[in-house]
């Protein structure tokens, strides 16, 4: 294990960390300013899911785009669309450029979900990947803390300026734009990622290897995403409801929340070195159930932060752990495949679970329609752990058992 980092790797690491600033204020604010829009439930629910929607749709020409041009190369398209994307949604004045908006954002999240990734990876080797997957975890969520930390006084210090209400459309808009500009500042250091030396990889595009292996590696994905789209885009709503709290003191919570899913996904290579890529995934997934359900349905603020700040880091902190197992267990051709496989995966569940729970709020009223999504989401979450335990652990358990027969 090391944290010795190529300084390609750093640049890409920079990038990161910037626009998990801009995703931070832009996850605080969105459905609050699609509200100010005039837009109801049904559109924060569509434009929620669009651009995993899109996402999902373009992994696989984004898969082929990357073989063909690279990594590198793929990374600077898809950055540059990101910023565009944020650009536009914070324009918009109603619904149609909002659209465009989450379109180009979910298409520009195509090409750098599936190009990171492997570009991570095949800038490292076994003793560096866990811990450089761990340390772009850290550095997005603890970017997440400072923006959604900073970002919550946007909306406050605009008003202050101008003599505007805090929660009107300009200062959320202002907001927005901010976010657009910290999108602006993460793709400079992306401009100057070189493709590797590596040769192309020989035959189609969409070809893969090992099929069953990567079957269970995406399955238990799919089920997160069906569950998290149904409550995560929605928790700032459902906790300002819930409990009438403040811009600022909402963005404060999701910041601590933030931070101590970077100190979490820090600690995960210990962890794996004790116990193992699998073995940990399940353990510290598990342990987030009991926090999720608290998150859901606990009738005082401070028990629902304290469950928001444990699940965030349990659930979330995992996901670098999962993604270099997944890497240094598939071989290397089908890295970019896979991720855009596991994001379409995962991305069609959520785009679906957010459209229906859109609905549901529309047609249910704010308690009894909030319980109904998190018991979906706990559901979801619990089936996942499962399919990890019977299609990933055991399987590995009984070739590890296996093996040590026959060298004894």
């Amino acid at each position: 294990m090391t944290w010795r980092f190529s300084g390609q790797l750093w640049l890409f690491l920079a990038s990161a960390f910037a626009f998990g600033l801009g995703q931070a204020f832009t996850a605080l604010f969105l459905n609050f300013y699609l509200r100010a829009l005039g837009l109801g439930t049904e559109w924060q629910g569509l434009i929620n899911a669009l651009p995993a929607l899109t996402l999902a749709l373009l992994s696989l020409p984004a898969v082929a785009l990357a073989r063909r041009i690279s990594n590198a190369h793929t990374l600077k398209i898809g950055t540059a669309l990101g910023v565009l994307g944020s650009v536009l949604l914070a324009l918009a004045g109603g619904p149609g450029l909002a659209l465009l908006g989450a379109l180009v954002q979910g298409a520009g999240a195509a090409l750098t979900v599936v190009a990171g990734p492997a570009f991570m990876a095949n800038h490292s080797d076994e003793r560096s990947r866990v811990t450089l997957f761990s340390v772009q975890s850290a550095l997005m969520t603890g970017a997440g803390f400072l923006g959604n930390l900073l970002g919550g006084r946007v909306p406050e210090v605009y008003g202050a300026l101008t003599g505007s209400a805090p929660d009107g459309l300009d200062a959320l808009r202002a907001a927005l734009l901010l976010a657009a500009a910290l999108g602006l500042l993460g793709l400079l250091p992306i401009l100057g990622l070189r493709p590797s030396d590596r040769p192309r990889p020989p035959g189609r595009s969409f070809a893969v290897r090992d099929k069953r292996t990567m079957a269970r590696l995406v399955a238990p994905n799919v089920l997160v995403g069906l569950g998290a789209g149904a409550t995560i885009p929605f928790l700032n709503v459902f906790i300002e409801g819930k409990f009438q709290v403040d811009y600022a003191s909402l963005g404060t919570l999701f910041a601590w929340a933030s931070l101590a899913t970077a100190g979490t996904a820090l600690l995960q290579p210990l962890l794996v070195q004790r116990m193992g890529h699998l073995q940990a995934v399940i353990l510290v997934q598990a342990s987030s159930l009991p926090f999720l359900a608290l998150l859901g349905f606990a009738p005082q603020l401070w028990l629902v932060t304290a469950a928001l700040f444990v699940r965030g880091a349990l659930m979330n902190a995992t996901g670098p752990v999962y993604g270099a197992y997944a890497m240094s267990t598939l071989p290397e051709d089908d890295r970019p495949m896979y991720a855009a496989v596991n994001t379409i995966g995962w991305d069609l569940g959520w785009a679906v679970s957010s459209l229906l729970a859109g609905v549901v709020r529309g047609r249910l009223p704010f308690g009894p329609a909030f319980a109904l999504l998190f018991s979906w989401t706990l559901s979801m979450y619990a089936l996942s752990v499962l399919a990890i335990y019977l299609g990933l652990y055991r399987p590995a358990r009984r070739r590890s058992l296996a093996a040590s027969s026959s060298a004894g």
